[in-house]
């Protein structure tokens, strides 16, 4: 790039620039899901197929309705070798010599398991984890299919045994009822409904045939919740989606729901829901201590990224896949600029994170390959990060920055069909 091209490139970023005051927190990811024993809609059991949603969603924490016992070392497997991390797990029988029931997955180890029977053949799975020095209290369950009275009963005992744990708390699982029933109406007293906040805070994504709304289906309607309980003030819900699992090049559907999005071939009769909360540490933090937040400079007062094409350098809509460029693999490279970002002695790209999420739902880590200061100007960083694979991405990507557990602002880039 010559030195004329350079520095009204420069100068504009200057203008651009808009640097926010952000508090220091750490994000955790909440996955909830029926996974109906695994099977798909196609009738056929792949725990395989179940495990690459887990591992594309990238949760920290999972609720999983409906495992099969023995089928729990399968599927940590595959998970494990597909996600790359470590997973803890911490499984509780619908009721005693029941062969299915609710199994909870961390990457975060537990200090502390529990459980609660219910009424009618239902439980409760209890975990306690730490996040950023926050003991969270996590909850699993799966209430009954039949009767709402039958629910309400199980949600009394639910609330009553919830209510020995210290805040902050989490619940999720399959309740079996809309949010407008009784029993959840009993439930959301106590709880924050995370789907309802991110539709307040224009937070919440699914697909074009499953529409966002108060209501937006996990099954015939919305029925898998995740709620949680606390001062919002150091732990609060940030974003949700209901992603589409749907395999639309994959016709052969033998179980229907009878709803408008009833086609290709989901792997559960349920969807999944993903809830970002963000948690502001309470203890000291080791170290090096963290810097302030990063900030990812954006157009104006809009939240689209200032971002270039790494070797075009043109602005968005970007293509997933440049043809000719200075890589062999044909994939698309963009630079991000941000502020608040340098790396501390011994530090490495690897240090500095960068997810995406598109309209869909579905969330990608991107590869950051490069991060670096722009020559006489020491305040910016260029962060230049690989774009996902996936020529099925049309619209705007959600991305955000983190590093030593500080995540930046959210901004949008576009990206154009192949």
């Amino acid at each position: 790039m010559s030195l004329r091209r350079l520095v009204p490139l420069l100068f504009v970023l200057c203008l651009l620039c808009s640097v926010q005051s952000v508090n220091a927190n750490t994000p955790l990811r909440v996955l909830s899901w029926n996974i109906q024993f695994g099977q798909g809609t196609d009738g056929v059991t792949n725990f395989d197929r179940i495990a690459a949603w887990l591992a594309r969603m990238n949760p920290d924490v999972i609720t999983l309705c409906e495992m099969p016992p023995d089928q729990i070392p399968t599927l940590v497997a595959s998970l494990t070798q597909q996600s790359g991390r470590a997973w803890f797990t911490h499984f509780v029988p619908k009721a005693p010599g029941i062969n299915e029931g609710n199994l909870i997955l961390s990457t975060y180890s537990f200090s502390a398991t529990d459980s609660k029977y219910l009424s009618y053949t239902r439980s409760i799975a209890q975990v306690t984890i730490n996040v950023a020095g926050t003991n969270i209290n996590f909850f699993a369950t799966h209430l009954d299919a039949t009767s709402s009275g039958l629910r309400q009963t199980e949600v009394q005992e639910l609330l009553s045994w919830t209510s020995g744990f210290a805040s902050p708390k989490i619940l999720s699982g399959d309740m079996n009822a809309a949010n407008d029933t009784p029993e959840v109406l009993s439930l959301l007293n106590v709880y924050r409904d995370s789907w309802v906040d991110a539709l307040n805070q224009g937070t919440a994504l699914a697909y074009p045939d499953n529409p966002v709304w108060l209501n937006t289906r996990t099954r015939r309607w919305r029925i898998d919740f995740i709620l949680y309980s606390s001062d919002q003030t150091n732990f609060a819900s940030r974003a949700s989606n209901i992603p589409d699992t749907r395999d639309l090049s994959n016709p052969g559907v033998v179980t229907l729901l009878g709803t408008p999005d009833d086609k290709g071939v989901r792997p559960s009769d349920h969807n999944l829901v993903v809830t970002d909360f963000d948690i502001a540490s309470s203890v000291a933090a080791p170290t090096p201590t963290p810097g302030p937040v990063p900030v990812l400079l954006t157009q104006g007062s809009t939240d689209r990224a200032v971002a270039i094409h790494s070797t075009q350098f043109t602005c968005e809509p970007f293509p997933v896949r440049t043809p000719e460029n200075m890589s062999s693999d044909q994939r698309t490279r963009i630079m991000l600029f941000a502020t608040n970002l340098d790396l501390l002695a011994g530090e490495t790209v690897s240090s500095v994170s960068v997810r995406a999420t598109d309209s869909r739902g579905l969330t990608y880590d991107l590869a950051v390959e490069q991060v670096g200061k722009i020559p006489d100007f020491s305040w910016l960083t260029v962060v230049t990060v690989r774009l996902p694979d996936d020529q099925t991405i049309v619209g705007d990507l959600l991305m955000n920055l983190a590093i030593r557990g500080s995540t930046s602002n959210s901004v949008r880039v576009a990206i154009r069909a192949p």
